[in-house]
């Protein structure tokens, strides 16, 4: 081997260790968030006069890796053989402008057992001004815009 041609080989390897540690930052640990029954606006605020109807018990797991937001949702004691939408809602935004194909917003579907339970991940790009996230998992009524039953996170995960 030549003299440059070792420098590169070592100018290679030196900048792949060092890029390596910038990626690995990037991704975020799963942080476990409870899904309560309270119907929350898109600027995360709870609205006090729509009243929770459900009584399935849900839990997400919010992470990132590289530009990706994920939510690994895990529901119980919900309505058997159901369809349930699940958003990711990244932050900050309005309180107007949240549903499925809006931006900064991943759509997915929940579908349940016999038994109630039912377990989905939904992932998406990270919104270039998203701060952080939260998720809605809602069932839709036959004639309302209002759903059926609704479930959101306790806190806002930091993307």
């Amino acid at each position: 081997m030549t003299t440059l041609t070792c420098a590169l080989v070592v100018a290679a390897a030196t900048g792949l260790s060092v890029l390596s540690p910038a990626v690995a930052s990037a991704d975020t640990p799963r942080t476990q968030v409870p899904l309560l029954s309270n119907y929350k606006s898109c600027d995360f605020i709870q609205q006090d006069f729509v009243d929770a109807t459900g009584y399935a018990r849900g839990t997400a797991y919010l992470s990132t890796s590289g530009n990706t937001v994920s939510a690994d949702v895990d529901f119980n004691t919900a309505v058997p053989d159901s369809f349930y939408d699940v958003r990711i809602i990244q932050t900050p935004r309005g309180s107007m402008g949240c549903g499925p194909g809006a931006p900064g917003v991943v759509t997915g579907i929940l579908r349940t057992d016999p038994g109630g339970s039912g377990r989905t991940t939904v992932s998406g790009p990270i919104d270039a001004n998203a701060t952080g996230a939260w998720v809605i998992v809602t069932r839709p009524a036959p004639f309302s815009q209002t759903p059926v039953e609704f479930y959101t996170s306790e806190f806002i995960v930091k993307v």
